[in-house]
């Protein structure tokens, strides 16, 4: 017996939704789909907003001064950043050109520290 395809067909507020969310209207049937599978009767998504978020709505110089204050000029290794507020700093920081990357042949892990003119 071969798989039974589910169609789903969304409304034109559904196919709104997905376009908001930034999500193509098959990745949102998907999930949908999927959610019916699973016997839920809603699918929560939330849309990513740098306004809602402080690592984002705070001044970037504000930004290198927090780092500052919370790791000086010392190497980091950016992978082992636990908390999400300094794993999107460290995100910032980098996408912003203020912080200096290791590059040792020797070694793979991305460490990094402010610039000092950052």
């Amino acid at each position: 017996m071969g798989k039974v395809k589910q169609t789903i067909q969304l409304t034109a507020t559904e196919v709104a939704t997905a376009k908001k969310l930034g999500i193509s209207a098959q990745v949102y049937a998907q999930v949908m789909g999927q959610a019916q599978a699973m016997g839920q009767q809603h699918v929560t998504m939330t849309m990513f907003n740098p306004n809602n978020h402080p690592v984002y709505s705070i001044p970037l110089s504000e930004l290198v001064n927090l780092w500052r204050a919370k790791f000086g000029d010392t190497w980091i290794d950016v992978s082992e950043l636990e908390e999400d507020f300094w794993s999107d700093a460290s995100a910032r920081l980098h996408t912003n050109k203020k912080m200096e990357e290791l590059n040792h042949h020797s070694d793979n892990s991305p460490w990094a520290r402010l610039k000092e003119d950052a």
